[in-house]
């Protein structure tokens, strides 16, 4: 993986609390969907890659699933075992998915929340189905801005065009279709896996000028930003929130891509 990439993909292990308190999680209408398109028994096995802090792990947790959680980032890890200690079906490995040692072909469902982008490509599909039993399923399911309310949406915008140019995402953006063309092309290409089922689920997020902009820094390439850069954006971002009454509505989309091991 070159080196600015995996310096990206590292970079939330330090942000590690603010990404626990400020990142979304699921709607349950998603995991319903997971759960009736994937086949996945009711006390099934889902290995999970990338999982964070646990806001995929312990909503499947809950529903009696048992799980092997996969996080290789240290803090990211503590977080989660402290969260999953309640839960006697959920077991936590501190690995990435390339180093995974695994075993023998036997998980109901494979599962990436936010994560399965940052795995080696040439990894990432052929070791997801090695995991999987006959006719076990991969779900990759994502949280995605779609924009914001265009007032607001056109300052944000201006601050990033004078702040921070080179930016990869902004809540302004609708994000959801290229992204999901492309994972979807990917599966096909890998020809290990059948017809890709998608299913989207909009839902809207509250948050204060200060839960924003700590969000904000939750994202690789926000939380690596030269401080000359990040506090004027900041500070502009934060002036067009308060000014609008110190909070902001942001409209997200929750997607779902589940595709079943060919056999």
């Amino acid at each position: 993986m070159p080196q600015i990439e995996d310096t990206l993909r590292t970079s939330f292990d330090q942000t590690a609390e603010l990404y626990d308190a400020a990142r979304p999680s699921y709607p349950e209408a998603l995991l319903d969907e997971v759960v009736s398109w994937s086949g996945i028994p009711p006390v099934g096995r889902i290995l999970e890659i990338g999982a964070g802090t646990g806001k995929a792990t312990l909503a499947f947790a809950r529903r009696g699933f048992s799980v092997l959680a996969l996080e290789p980032l240290p803090r990211m890890a503590a977080i989660l075992r402290r969260k999953a200690a309640a839960f006697r079906t959920v077991s936590i490995e501190e690995s990435a998915f390339e180093h995974w040692r695994g075993g023998d072909p036997a998980y109901d469902l494979v599962l990436s929340a936010q994560a399965f982008h940052w795995v080696d490509p040439a990894v990432r599909y052929v070791k997801a189905a090695a995991a999987l039993r006959p006719r076990g399923a991969l779900a990759l399911i994502r949280n995605e801005t779609v924009g914001l309310e265009p007032g607001l949406g056109a300052e944000l915008e201006a601050a990033y065009a004078r702040w921070f140019p080179g930016v990869t995402w902004t809540a302004t953006r609708d994000s959801i279709e290229p992204r999901r063309s492309e994972t979807i092309a990917e599966i096909g290409q890998s020809g290990l896996f059948g017809a890709v089922h998608t299913a989207s689920f909009p839902w809207t997020e509250s948050y204060t000028t200060r839960r924003y902009l700590d969000l904000l820094d939750t994202h690789s390439d926000h939380a690596l930003l030269d401080p000359r850069f990040r506090e004027p954006l900041h500070a502009a971002i934060a002036s067009a929130i308060d000014r609008r009454g110190g909070y902001i509505e942001v409209p997200y989309v929750a997607v779902l891509l589940l595709t079943v091991r060919n056999d």
